[in-house]
């Protein structure tokens, strides 16, 4: 059992799922939403609105779930990748706001 947690509990853990968490919400809401047009039309069609970077932005958001799961249960290095990648996707709107 503690080989387990010594895995789960690194950097490189938590910023892999904390990356992966705001793809895989963005998908199951395009399947929950316009399944009668493609992924890449629908992405097209967000950045035409204007509102891809806002759903993006609130795709983040199960990472604060998944930062205070890994906080409640003591992995403090995956906890601090959900951070590290939390962090990462706000750079990346707020460059991408300002170009």
């Amino acid at each position: 059992m503690v080989s387990s947690r010594k895995n789960r509990n690194k950097l490189s853990f938590g910023f892999t799922l904390a990356m992966l968490l705001p793809m895989v919400v963005f998908v199951v809401l395009y399947f929950l939403s316009k399944r009668e047009i493609t992924l890449g039309e629908y992405l097209v069609s967000l950045w035409r609105l204007g509102a891809f970077l806002k759903i993006m932005s609130l795709c983040v958001l199960p990472n604060l779930i998944l930062f205070l799961h890994f906080y409640r249960i003591k992995y403090d290095l995956a906890a601090r990748g959900v951070l590290m990648a939390t962090f990462f996707y706000a750079f990346v709107v707020v460059l991408s706001k300002a170009l």
